[in-house]
């Protein structure tokens, strides 16, 4: 009888153990954002090269800040699961002019797991920017999953 209070604890603490290893799985896998990259572009196409901004500010239009005056040569953004398009703002620089960048989409509900549950993915479509620091952009690749790919390469010229 003195070892069930002990056997009791252990129990819980593989019970826990377990909880958090498939949490931690969850989250990866049901994690899944755009990647946007930076590019600067000289000889007309012949140097492409990724570049690092000094002072980037992004955030979602109307949502919290997801970038604040950092050095990047890329970003990661969460789509909006509830809407077929999401907008942000973008600053590359604190003496640039802002652009607008709105991704345009379609949302896939994906089963992970019944611990999981389901994931919202997402096929680009579209990407409509402002161009006042922006000179062109690429899509990459249309499937955002929960994979880390580079989704959007953004170019400069200047």
């Amino acid at each position: 009888m003195k070892y069930i209070p002990g056997l009791i604890a252990i129990l819980l603490m593989s019970v826990f153990a377990a909880c958090e290893d498939e949490t931690k799985t969850c989250d990866q896998t049901l994690i899944s954002d755009l990647g946007i990259n930076f590019k600067r572009d000289t000889l007309d196409g012949f140097i492409i090269k990724d570049t690092i901004w000094p002072k980037v500010t992004m955030y979602a239009i109307g949502k919290d800040t997801i970038v604040n005056r950092q050095p990047r040569s890329s970003v990661f953004v969460a789509l909006n699961p509830l809407a077929d398009s999401s907008m942000f703002y973008l600053r590359l620089d604190s003496a640039a002019v802002a652009d607008t960048l709105i991704f345009r989409y379609a949302r896939k509900p994906n089963f992970v797991s019944a611990g999981c549950g389901f994931a919202t993915f997402y096929t680009l479509d579209t990407v409509i920017c402002t161009f006042n620091t922006i000179d062109y952009l690429r899509i990459n690749n249309k499937e955002v999953n929960s994979t880390n790919d580079t989704h959007v390469s953004l170019y400069y010229i200047r």
